[in-house]
């Protein structure tokens, strides 16, 4: 049998440092916001050659592949007994923010669950990524605090569509943290503050009414390195744009417009910014 998958990611709407632990690890609030992506997953099962098997297209990952991470932890949990095959299609570059290689975890992980497990939530999800147990739910919209481990649901409709653009630089993630502590210097946004302020962001977004540049604190790191960021910003307030703003750590920026609006015209406009390497979009 061969299953077809699509792969989510996501999208820092707000992204704030709040704290950090005597280990070093950071505390964060921030809003995630699920899109469609264009990455997939062809899983075989069983596998052709009766032992699991991993192929990837379109690009190079170093280290352990989180595909196999999350097979692995699928097998402790008894769970995909049989041998598969997985073809994994990349199109999301490593470094961009996005949480790519955490969807196509969630990808199988659900997969796995709708397959051989049931309806039960198994709760091991967050052991394969931080960013995983969102994109496994079904919520589109939820606040992350803590250190990735506080997950909670936000009600309401948020009609918009949207494009990311990946440039030609990519943002290694621990790199971009040491950036953030040698200028943060222990001055962390309070989360009463951080929550406060995206309150605010889905106010706005949710009455379709412009927010803006959106809040990160990894964009001051970004942009002493790339100002291009202000050429991209700029073109997505003067293509309409009710928002936007930079993913995660970097290096992916995007942009949120009405649900009618022309995003492929807006793209057109977007593309000619410096250093853009691709372009998608979502409705």
């Amino acid at each position: 049998m061969e299953y077809l998958l699509s792969s989510p990611l996501k999208l820092n709407l707000t992204l704030r440092i709040t704290g950090q632990k005597e280990n070093g690890l950071h505390e964060l609030q921030s809003v995630f916001f699920r899109v469609g992506g264009p990455e997939f997953l062809l899983i075989r099962t069983p596998s052709p050659t009766a032992k699991d098997r991993i192929m990837v297209y379109n690009c190079v990952i170093k280290n352990e592949n989180i595909i196999d991470k999350a097979l692995k932890r699928l097998r402790k949990a008894n769970l995909a007994s049989q041998s598969v095959e997985i073809e994994l299609y990349k199109a999301i570059p490593p470094g961009t923010g996005l949480g790519a290689g955490s969807g196509n975890a969630a990808a199988l992980i659900e997969w796995a669950k709708r397959t051989f497990g049931g309806p039960e939530v198994f709760g091991f999800e967050k052991e394969i990524g931080a960013d995983v147990p969102f994109l496994c739910g079904s919520a589109p919209i939820a606040r992350v605090g803590g250190m990735g481990e506080r997950l909670e649901p936000i009600p309401g409709t948020f009609r918009l569509s949207g494009l990311v653009l990946i440039p030609c630089w990519r943002s290694e993630t621990a790199q971009a943290y040491r950036e953030i502590d040698r200028k943060a210097a222990g001055r962390w946004t309070p989360e009463e503050k951080a929550i406060e302020e995206s309150e605010t962001v889905l106010s706005l977004l949710a009455s379709g009414r412009k927010a803006g540049l959106l809040p990160n604190d990894f964009l001051d790191v970004l942009l002493e390195r790339h100002s291009e960021y202000y050429e991209i910003f700029g073109l997505a307030e003067k293509a309409g744009a009710l928002a936007w703003g930079l993913s995660g750590s970097g290096s992916a920026a995007f942009a949120l417009f009405p649900p009618d609006a022309d995003c492929a015209g807006c793209g057109e406009m977007l593309a000619h910014a410096a250093g853009v390497e691709r372009i998608f979009f979502w409705e």
